[in-house]
């Protein structure tokens, strides 16, 4: 009977419905508020995620990067990061990708405005979003950083590069890459190289 119960659960959890579903509410909100209302909400709904999370403090970089790295700090609640350098670090596998490929599976192709919400969220904020999830993580990692400490010092999270499901890819302004290559300390070849097996590059580093 408890193996039942278990097999049950796991049939919930592994349920399509609810990550096409959402993707389909996604949609119904773009369809009454245009980009604007869509994005507005997925940033809401990631500044809600990371306040609700617990405040970090950290006495030494390596102890936090061995956090993010092992899944233990807010910033790798949601997503397998490893780090490539001191403040580089790599999504493995985005935390969207089930829900692309069960809705891609099962519907078919995204409808564009997906698309068309990560552009409106580029031109007025972080400029490498490919698809909505992108701007759910996006903002997340930028508000959840706000609540770590290392040495008594804040962190910043700056963006390189996202690469979605379907193989898209979208980098940095090339006025802003050489700067955010330097400080995450890899050069544009090693930047292509990891983007062939990840889903993102990004940096985190302390404020000044």
């Amino acid at each position: 009977m408890i193996q039942r119960k278990i097999e049950e659960k796991e049939d919930l959890l592994d349920n399509p419905m609810v990550d096409i579903a959402t993707y389909l509410f996604l949609e119904d909100i773009a369809d009454k508020q245009g980009a604007a209302g869509m994005n507005n909400y997925l940033m809401s709904l990631a500044y809600s995620l990371a306040r609700s999370m617990p405040e970090e403090e950290y006495t030494d970089w390596d102890s936090f990067v061995e956090a993010i790295v092992k899944g233990e700090s807010i910033l790798s609640a949601f997503e397998k990061v490893n780090a490539v350098s001191k403040y580089c670090m790599v999504t493995v596998e985005s935390p969207f990708l089930r829900g692309w490929k069960e809705y891609t599976k099962r519907i078919g192709e995204f409808p564009k405005i997906h698309k068309d919400v990560a552009e409106y969220y580029n031109s007025r904020t972080t400029p490498t979003a490919i698809e909505t999830g992108d701007i759910i993580i996006q903002t997340y990692r930028k508000a959840a950083a706000e609540k770590i400490t290392v040495e008594g010092k804040k962190v910043n999270v700056a963006h390189i590069a996202t690469v979605s499901p379907d193989g898209s890819k979208k980098i940095a302004p090339e006025e802003w890459l050489p700067i955010l290559l330097e400080k995450a300390n890899i050069t544009r070849t090693q930047m292509n190289m990891i983007l062939r097996n990840n889903a993102g590059v990004w940096i985190v580093y302390p404020t000044q």
